[in-house]
Order: structure tokens, then C-alpha cells, then sequence
């Protein structure tokens, strides 16, 4: 009976200084967080939440009678926990003032009343804050690139954390809140195995103009071996020597290969380049890849085409499955493609191409102004307001804005025999490429700002999905100037077989002679009904198979989000 009397004692005077909330909320707290004082709760004065001017905490604590909410230790420790792993998320704790909403939780049970509210104001903002950061990003995609052209993503803190506090589910809020893409969970077991290697003390490589080739003897192969070793490319060992050796070779390839560079063992300037990259400057480009991400639409869609720009790769998804992978090349830097989220609309074959206004402006003018003929050798053709041509000797700079330049289909148009439609701001497409060489190399960073693909009528054929009517070999037919010549030589042969079997019964018959009009490709325009999402992004950084993926940095945009990240 005295314990018992004891407890009500220290009910007693607690309610002195802190106001409890109803019975069946009490009763509930008690039961679910197995706390003996759970549900006290003290009013704030509305001036010390003003005094924030943080609208989102304004309206959380309105919600909750202007008292005070995180009462539950269980609540407060999680959400110290969180803030304090914020590093394994690519943020900061130092960010959300962990240290100091520690140094209250520490003395909690010891805080008087005003300093218990301030705790709790603090520990709200900050939760707001990184729950916005880790759904949504730290910064804004626009304020640090011009030409990204993303949606922000809709974060409801508020909505997010009353439900979590009523059906007390903040850990699976808060989870729930982050990317869900494996390459982001991905990205945090890289950050977490690149934080566990040891420093990195090694030189840089440093190699003269000839490259370095197998079986040859250098100096710098000692540096060499260490820096894959470093990584883990290369077994350890004891004794080196300066030999560019079998096994060397072998791990140069793996090291190759996981840098998106052709994995011939040859160390020239893009393989020096990627080994001097040191242990920090790797965890500062998966911390902005981290960012990136968030970015990211969290939900691609069913049905979508996914192009990573740095490793110039492009994958059609279906309900998870990858249903397509192509090589592409992209914007070199000068004339960047975008990073855009659409939907596709429609499929043209046999494309026109108008010249857009920078190519003209950079490559066509300048041309033209040295020769006029310049046009004939780019298969341009001057059309008036009025749709007629325009003699290119008659061309003056001085009208050439009133002009539009466009070349005819056919293979050798710079959009090839196909071009994929999604709007977007940028006036940009996927299509095929009259360059088709480009494929062979490793840097394909040589567009204009469109994305060209590798086989362009497998992926028409693969988004028109219509096997009766436009099977692949009907759009190769569609697309293919000889396929119009010889069916044209095929009537002319009939003809000549039916006007000889006319003439053998008719010497003296008068046939009137049929000429038949030279083919010529017509632009087929094909209306994609089934909603099919594009997501052109950009990452550098990843995991495949637990082992680490760098790409090179082609608009130079890791460091500077890094950067942005960190100030």
C-alpha cells in the first residue's frame, strides 16, 4: 500500500507544474511506450512560436493546442537516433542541432517547464526540417542547375507526422519518406563501405603522352599497383615490382570496367584521370549522387525508359523487368541534355529535321557566310514563311531569321529514320543519328542536347507494340529508300510483262508510255496511347553486385553540388 500510495503522490505533483491530456490518451501512452508519466503536457505561449517564423511549426503545434507533443521518450530518443545517422543519408546531424536537443534529452528529467518547451519546439523543427531534406532534397534542383527540369516533390511534413504520432509509426513515417530506388540504398552501402576504407596517403599517377601498354616495364607501375590495390582490384602483396603484369592487367580491367572505360588494360588519360580520384573525393561524389536522388521522382511508373546520362545508357522497364537496354550518346558539354521527367507521345519515321535555333546560330550561319553551298552539303533546304523554297545563292545574313532550315528523311538526316516525341521545355527527343560510329566509343558525350539511340527501330518497334500493323521489319521497310525503289522496279517489270503480253497479241497496239514518280520517304507520325514515362538523370555514382561504380563527371556537377550541399 505504500508504494502505491507513493505513485499517487508523484501524480499529484506533477500535475502541479504540467497539465495531463485526457484519461483514454493517457491510458493509451502508458500501455503502448510502458512510460509511467507519458502524457504530460505544458501550453506554450504562441509568441515563442511565432518568434520561429516557420509556418509548418505554426500549424503543428495549432494542431495540438499550442502544448507541447513529444512526450514519449521512445518518440524523442527516435528521432535523436535519426538525426544523429542524418551522415549515413548524405546530411549532417551538425544540420538539424543534434548536439544541442541531445544535451536537453540528457537532462530531461531534471528541465523545468521552459526549458522543456524549448526542447520540444527545437526537436520539432528539426524533425520537420529533415524530413523535408531526406523526401524532397536539401536544395532545390532549379537553384543549382539552370537546365534541370524536375518537379519537386511533394513533401506533406505536417500530414506525415500527425499520423505518425497518432499510431505511433515514426520510424516507418520517416522510412517511408526516403527514395525507395534501390540505386539510393544502394548509394548509402557505398557511402558506408567508402567511410571504412583506410586514407588515403597513395601518389597520384602520372604519365607522359605514350600510354602505358602490357608486358612492358615502367616506373609508375608501382603507383599503379598500389592505387588498385587501394581499391581492391588487385590482390595484395608483399613485394612490387615495376612489370605491368598479367595480374596487374587483370585488375586494370576490373578497375576499367567499374569506371564505365573499355576494360583493354591500356592506362591512358581517362583510366589516369579515374585512378587519381582520392578516397574523399569518391564519398563527396556519392554524397551529391545521394542528393540527386531525392530529386528523383520517388515512383517511376509501371512503364517507363530510364536514361542515366554519365554512362550513357538508356533501360525500358516494364512492371519491374527490364525490357530493353541501349547505348546512347548524349549532349556534349556546351550543349547539355537536360535532366527531364515526360511522357512519350508519339513516334515519327522518316523524320523532317527544322534546325534548331543555337545549332544555327553556331554551326549552319557561320558556314553558310563562308559559301552558300554550305546548305546544298547539309542537305538543308530554305523554306519562306509561305512553305516554298528559297535558292540558297540568293541567302542573305541579314534575312536569316525570317527562314526556317530543314533537311528532308531519309538515312542521312541528322535525326536518322526515327524520332521519339515528349513535350518538355528544352525542345529535345530521342532519335536516330546519321553518326552511327559514335557507338564504338567509350565517351559519347558528342550531341547536341538530344539523346540518340543505338538501335532506334527495335525501340519504336518496342514502344508502338502493334505486331499486326507495325512489326519491326514493316518500320525497317517504312524507313528504307531501297524498300520504295525496288518495289517501284517491281511494277515497272509487271507492266512491261502485261504491255509485252498486249504487244504479242497487238503488234500494231499504240501503248501510252507510264512513267512512275521517283519514291520518296514520307513522315509517319505514330500517336504512343499506352502512358509511357521518360526519365533522362543523371548519376555518377552507384553499387553493382556490392562492388562500387564511378562514372566520369561530364558537366562537371558533383563538386559543385557537393559544394552547395556543404555551405
Amino acid at each position: 500500500m505504500n508504494k502505491f500510495y507513493f505513485i499517487l503522490l508523484l501524480i499529484s505533483i506533477s500535475s502541479c507544474s504540467r497539465k495531463s491530456k485526457d484519461e483514454s490518451s493517457a491510458s493509451a501512452s502508458f500501455i503502448d511506450g510502458f512510460e509511467l508519466f507519458p502524457t504530460t503536457t505544458i501550453k506554450i505561449d504562441s509568441t515563442l512560436i511565432n518568434n520561429f517564423n516557420n509556418e509548418e511549426l505554426k500549424l503543428f503545434y495549432k494542431h495540438f493546442n499550442n502544448e507541447t507533443v513529444w512526450t514519449s521518450e521512445n518518440q524523442r530518443k527516435y528521432i535523436l537516433e535519426e538525426l544523429l545517422n542524418a551522415d549515413k543519408e548524405g546530411l549532417q546531424s551538425k544540420d538539424y542541432q543534434y548536439s544541442k536537443l541531445q544535451s536537453y534529452e540528457n537532462d530531461y528529467s531534471k528541465l523545468v517547464d521552459s526549458s522543456v518547451v524549448n526542447y520540444d519546439l527545437l526537436l520539432t523543427k528539426n524533425i520537420q526540417l529533415y524530413i523535408n531534406h531526406i523526401g524532397k532534397g536539401k536544395l532545390k534542383a532549379s537553384d543549382v542547375y539552370s537546365d534541370w527540369d524536375l518537379k519537386e516533390n511533394k513533401v506533406d511534413v505536417n500530414s506525415l507526422l500527425f499520423d505518425a504520432i497518432e499510431n505511433d509509426n515514426l520510424k516507418n513515417t520517416i522510412e517511408k519518406t526516403k527514395p525507395n530506388h534501390i540505386i539510393y540504398k544502394k548509394l548509402k552501402l557505398a557511402l558506408k563501405e567508402l567511410l571504412l576504407y583506410p586514407e588515403d596517403l597513395i601518389d597520384s599517377v602520372i604519365i607522359g603522352k605514350e600510354k602505358i601498354v602490357p608486358n612492358k616495364k615502367y616506373k609508375m607501375v608501382y603507383t599503379i599497383k598500389k592505387r588498385l590495390m587501394y581499391w581492391n582490384d588487385l590482390k595484395r602483396q608483399d613485394t612490387l615490382t615495376g612489370i605491368y603484369d598479367v595480374a596487374t592487367q587483370n585488375a586494370m580491367k576490373i578497375f576499367q570496367e567499374r569506371h564505365g572505360l573499355n576494360p583493354d588494360a591500356i592506362i591512358g588519360k581517362a583510366t589516369v584521370e579515374a585512378l587519381n580520384f582520392k578516397k574523399n573525393q569518391r564519398i563527396e561524389q556519392v554524397i551529391a549522387n545521394l542528393e540527386r536522388w531525392r530529386w528523383f521522382q520517388h515512383d517511376f511508373g509501371k512503364h517507363y525508359l530510364l536514361i542515366n546520362i554519365p554512362d550513357y545508357n538508356l533501360v525500358a522497364v516494364k512492371d519491374n523487368d527490364t525490357m530493353q537496354t541501349q547505348r546512347i550518346v548524349v549532349g556534349k558539354e556546351s550543349r547539355r541534355t537536360p535532366i527531364l521527367e515526360s511522357k512519350i507521345s508519339n513516334i515519327n519515321l522518316n523524320p523532317n529535321w527544322t534546325v534548331p535555333p543555337t545549332i544555327l546560330k553556331e554551326d549552319i550561319f557561320p558556314d553558310a557566310i563562308k559559301s552558300k553551298s554550305a546548305f546544298r552539303r547539309k542537305g538543308l533546304v530554305i523554306m519562306n514563311y509561305k512553305n516554298k523554297e528559297v535558292n540558297p545563292y540568293s541567302w542573305k545574313m541579314a534575312d536569316a531569321k525570317k527562314y526556317k532550315y530543314v533537311q528532308k528523311p531519309g538515312r542521312n538526316n541528322s535525326l536518322g529514320s526515327m524520332k521519339i516525341n515528349f513535350p518538355n521545355n528544352h525542345s529535345v527527343y530521342l532519335h536516330d543519328t546519321n553518326h552511327r560510329d559514335y557507338f564504338n566509343f567509350t565517351f559519347r558525350s558528342l550531341s547536341s542536347g538530344c539523346v540518340r539511340l543505338e538501335k532506334p527501330l527495335e525501340m519504336a518497334s518496342y514502344l508502338i507494340n502493334d505486331e499486326e500493323k507495325w512489326d519491326l521489319q514493316t518500320i525497317i521497310d517504312t524507313t528504307d529508300i531501297k524498300y520504295y525503289n525496288k518495289l517501284k522496279k517491281e511494277k515497272e517489270i509487271l507492266l512491261a510483262q502485261k504491255n509485252a503480253k498486249l504487244l504479242a497479241k497487238n503488234p500494231n497496239l499504240v501503248i501510252a508510255k507510264k512513267v512512275f514518280a521517283n519514291p520518296e520517304l514520307k513522315t509517319i507520325i505514330i500517336p504512343i496511347t499506352e502512358e509511357i514515362l521518360i526519365h533522362q538523370l543523371y548519376w555518377t555514382a552507384w553499387m553493382t553486385n556490392g562492388k562500387l561504380q564511378f562514372r566520369q563527371d561530364i558537366y562537371k556537377s558533383d563538386f559543385q553540388l557537393y559544394t552547395k550541399l556543404r555551405n
